[in-house]
């Protein structure tokens, strides 16, 4: 399940390629695009250890 703050930082890490693609067309589409996806995955693996690592391990 993708969660905005997922879409969000894939967003951030990928912003300079589709700037370059969509603006300064230094680059094609295809290729922000492919590098979005690839930002997916770790975006959300990186968030996932955020979450594990602020998580209560205690339960009262």
């Amino acid at each position: 399940m993708l969660r905005g703050s997922v879409l969000l930082l894939a967003l951030v890490f990928a912003f300079p390629t589709i700037w370059a693609a969509l603006v300064d067309h230094t680059i094609t589409v295809d290729t922000a695009v492919v590098r979005f996806l690839v930002a997916l995955p770790v975006a959300a693996v990186l968030l996932a250890l955020v979450r594990m690592a602020t998580r209560d391990r205690d339960p009262r």
